[in-house]
Parts: structure tokens; C-alpha cells; sequence
């Protein structure tokens, strides 16, 4: 699909968040023979990647909200990929570890990875592609900034 013009000058906030949504659009598509969602994608590899992650440490890696995470976990243990263990070391912190049966799936979400990296990545070349990605760092700095900012302000009321 070739962008419009007007589509290629609107508003920042406008372009990410349409980005996003079509993101998550071929994501679902993508995902939907695994039956899982995006979130769900997103806790498991993290689970896969770093196992015995707490569920404060896990929101923030995703960029999920606690309770959105929650509900997402709750899912995954539901279908057995992942299980929750208390953490020895604190009392009332839950660790998370993928079950053994999950590994099979895990190799298969590797392809879904790559194929999310090169697809959005195509025509980008390594400048290009580390522009962006310092560009995108600028505007999460900025909405970070911003959102302390709201914090400090309510703190102040």
C-alpha cells in the first residue's frame, strides 16, 4: 500500500500509532495458527529469553501496564506454556519459568520474529535503520519526560 500524501503529513502521534496498529494487525494474522495474541508473543519470548522474571519485570520489558500483564500471564499458565513459582530469595514475589512443553513452540516463534524484523526492515538500509531507531529513541524520551512531568504534577495536587 503506497501511503497518500496527506497521510505522510500528519501528525507524529497519528503516524505511530497507526504503525502500531498495523503492526499488531500482521502480527494477529501471523500469530493465529499458534493461537496467540501479540501480548501473549510478547511475555513468552520474554519468559524464553530470561527465565525466572518476575511479573513487575516482565511489564516493564513488553511495555504492557501491570494489569494488562497479569491477564496475560494468567492466559499463558492457563495453556501451560508457563508456570509460576514463588521466589525463594522474596517472600512475595512470583517468578515465572516456561514449561518444557512449550520449547517446541518457542523454535516456532523464532520464525515469527525474523519474519516481523525483515518484513518491517525491507528497502531500510543499516543508516536508515539506526536513524529510525534513534528517532524513535528521541520520541520515547520525550513521552517519558512527559509523563513525569503529569506524574510531578499530580504528586503536587
Amino acid at each position: 500500500m503506497q501511503l497518500s500524501t496527506s497521510w505522510k503529513t500528519a501528525s507524529l502521534p497519528h503516524v505511530i500509532t497507526a504503525v502500531k496498529s498495523r503492526m499488531r494487525q500482521v502480527a494477529w494474522r501471523r500469530l493465529a495458527p499458534h493461537g496467540l495474541s501479540p501480548q501473549q508473543y510478547q511475555l513468552l519470548m520474554a519468559v524464553a529469553e530470561q527465565d525466572g522474571r518476575c511479573h513487575g519485570d516482565l511489564a516493564r520489558c513488553t511495555w504492557m501496564d501491570k494489569p494488562t500483564a497479569t491477564r496475560t500471564l494468567r492466559t499463558l499458565q492457563d495453556r501451560g506454556l508457563i508456570r509460576a513459582e514463588a521466589d525463594p530469595a522474596h517472600r512475595r514475589r512470583i517468578l515465572f519459568h516456561l514449561e518444557p512443553g512449550a520449547e517446541a513452540l518457542i523454535k516456532e516463534l523464532h520464525g515469527f520474529r525474523q519474519f516481523m524484523r525483515e518484513g518491517m526492515e525491507q528497502g531500510l538500509g543499516v543508516e536508515e535503520r539506526g536513524h529510525l531507531r534513534g528517532l524513535l529513541a528521541s520520541v520515547m524520551d520525550n513521552l517519558d519526560r512527559m509523563e513525569a512531568e503529569l506524574d510531578a504534577s499530580a504528586a503536587g495536587k
